[in-house]
């Protein structure tokens, strides 16, 4: 059913996309649309095609760039450097020019994306927005492009059939994008960069990659203005254009391509029809303002941030079949009735995730061991000597004060922080020094004592991100829908809703993360840490927040987590009905040093443990 919906969708989609296309080419044929109306049109397309790159970048990403323009001037020069040098059809120079002008702009975004995007933030819109003046001032000094000059008598290529298909293929290679492994990798990112990493997602790698994929759109952009142009300068690609285009972002929604669109359209369409209020304007008021449409241009666009602050569409997404479905039920029930007596389709494959083989076979000792394990953060002794280990398939504690360590523990075991003394040995090898999307690759996966889920999407979207590592379709094959890409989607929508059942939350499988109850929320998380197949399972603190029926819920869940799937679960927790009813040993950490072992009576009667931790009261307890 799921997918029979989204075949209506891209149909509908498609013959939209159809329909627009021969409207406009018989209104330009007929002469409807004059030269200035069609230059209008082309300018909007350009518009859109820049806006939803910058969104791939600021929206889906979530990451602030002001150097857009940069890599539109790096296409628009390349390609009419080309053109206006290599003598042979337009035919064959045009569609070239336009893939090395984004190819170029591509590797500028490369060269750029490595050092900007170790930054976050203000420092990094400041650096992108300096590299995009950088990109300008070396363009206005070199001799191929002009120098302050720019160029001029490039050939006019730039018609409906080029703008028009070239922005409908990136459109759509946007949507397929974002509706993949590597879309939903990047929106992780966005929602939670620390969550992302732990679920197996390597960070740093994807940023870059939609930050160069986002440049080779761009330059795409710029070769099609140029030749729009027929002439171009330096000064056309300065901030202020990066600035209009991060606002068609903004006012769109950040994270919506259908937003972009839509804003790219109107900001685009606003200044003209603003023109004609000029004359009006002046003649009414006393006072003459030069551009009257200026005023009124940056008027909507405050009162719009005022009471739309997440822009027209905020992250969600235009759908015409949500539209169809709303105003003409009846078509779909037509065809409902129609489609059962249809041949019935085969049954489409299915390609499984695959499960890691870990390179391990002597069970006998630990699956993950800690051996003098320390940190320190300047002067300040945070965790010291610490030894633990687990064997396969055990439940073992972790507990102490708050402040003692426990969670810097886990940090430290998942890579997010460097021990600065000791070794990790995870079957068998050591991990010290490796990056945690690595980490969870080779067998560990963790929650959080705060919950970090990506909010944004849906339920089944949450546990799919950590599928990460299980998968192997490119992001080319994500984008035109290749059969392994639907092969390995549907293996994972299986198994992520297997997964869910082991909650009892398959009902709330496609609703929003964030409209979970607390319960369910941190339910979900231990399932999304769940889906990238672990060895080894720290849940720190799964039952903060529980009533005691969650709590008690949580316990069986944990015992049938450790049978069903085989892993060694260490768990922090302060509930210790919790901690003393399932685990099989425990560890008790105080001041970053481990002071017991044993079991949980063991554990609970040891004198030092009751001073630091326990209490009095719990040892008057044991005794009465």
């Amino acid at each position: 059913m799921k997918f029979d919906r989204r075949f209506r969708a891209c149909l509908l989609n498609l013959i939209a996309v159809v329909a627009i296309y021969f409207t406009f080419t018989l209104l330009i044929n007929s002469g409807a649309l004059n030269r200035y109306y069609r230059n209008i049109l082309f300018s909007i397309c350009i518009n859109i095609i820049m806006a939803v790159s910058l969104n791939l970048t600021t929206g889906m990403l979530g990451e602030l760039a002001l150097g857009h323009a940069g890599f539109m001037a790096v296409g628009a020069f390349a390609s009419a450097v080309i053109t206006k040098s290599w003598a042979v059809s337009t035919a064959i120079s045009f569609p070239i020019a336009l893939i090395v002008g984004g190819l170029i702009a591509a590797v500028f975004g490369l060269v750029i994306g490595i050092p900007a995007l170790r930054l976050k933030g203000d420092y990094l819109a400041i650096i992108t927005l300096g590299f995009g003046e950088i990109i300008r001032v070396i363009i206005t000094n070199l001799p191929i492009t002009g120098a302050a000059k720019g160029l001029s008598g490039i050939p006019k290529l730039t018609n409906f059939n080029y703008v028009y298909i070239i922005m409908v293929l990136i459109i759509a290679a946007m949507f397929t994008l974002g509706r993949s492994r590597h879309g939903r990798a990047i929106i992780s990112i966005r929602e939670n960069a620390i969550a992302a990493e732990s679920t197996g997602i390597a960070v740093f790698r994807y940023k870059v990659f939609a930050f160069t994929l986002a440049a080779f759109f761009a330059g795409v952009a710029g070769a099609l203005y140029a030749h729009q142009q027929g002439s171009i300068s330096a000064a056309t690609f300065d901030y202020n254009k990066s600035i209009d285009y991060l606002v068609m972002v903004v006012l769109g929604g950040m994270g919506s391509i259908t937003g972009s669109i839509l804003s790219a359209t109107v900001l685009s369409l606003l200044p003209e029809y603003l023109r004609d209020l000029t004359s009006l304007l002046n003649k009414a008021l006393p006072f003459k303002i030069a551009d009257p449409r200026m005023l009124i241009y940056s008027l909507v666009l405050i009162l719009m941030m005022i009471f739309r602050p997440k822009g027209l569409l905020g992250t969600a997404e235009f759908s015409l079949l949500r539209v169809w479905e709303f105003c003409a039920r009846y078509v779909r029930k037509a065809w409902q009735a129609i489609a059962k007596h249809l041949p019935q389709r085969k049954k489409k494959e299915v390609t499984m995730p695959e499960v890691p083989k870990y390179d391990y076979v002597n069970f006998d000792l630990p699956v993950l061991e800690a051996k003098g394990l320390g940190i320190h953060f300047g002067g300040l002794q945070v965790a010291e000597n610490v030894n633990l280990h687990l064997m396969d398939n055990e439940i073992v504690g972790l507990i102490g004060p708050n402040g003692a360590g426990k969670t810097t523990i886990f940090n430290m075991l998942t890579g997010v922080y460097q021990p600065t003394a000791g070794d990790i040995i995870l079957l068998g090898k050591s991990i010290v020094g490796h990056s945690t999307h690595y980490i969870t690759a080779n067998g560990i996966a963790r929650t959080f004592q705060n919950i970090r889920l990506f909010k944004s999407m849906t339920v089944i979207e949450n546990i799919k991100v950590a599928f990460q590592t299980r998968m192997h379709y490119t992001a080319m094959e994500g984008i035109v829908r290749a059969p392994r890409y639907a092969r390995e989607e549907r293996g994972i929508d299986i198994r992520a809703r297997e997964l869910l059942s082991v909650f009892d939350m398959e009902d709330v499988a496609d609703v929003p993360a964030d409209s979970l109850p607390y319960g369910q929320q941190r339910k979900l998380e231990i399932c999304r840490a769940l889906a990238s197949n672990p060895k080894v399972l720290l849940l720190d603190e799964p039952a903060a927040g529980m009533n005691p029926k969650e709590t008690e819920e949580l316990m069986q869940a944990i015992r049938i987590i450790r049978d069903r799937f085989s892993v060694a679960i260490l768990l922090i927790e302060h509930d210790m009905k919790l901690v003393m009813g399932i685990c099989e040993r425990i560890y008790v950490l105080n001041y970053g040093r481990i002071i017991a072992e044993g079991t949980p009576d063991q554990v609970s009667h040891n004198a030092e443990v009751i001073a630091a931790y326990l209490g009095s009261a719990a040892q008057e307890e044991k005794e009465g």
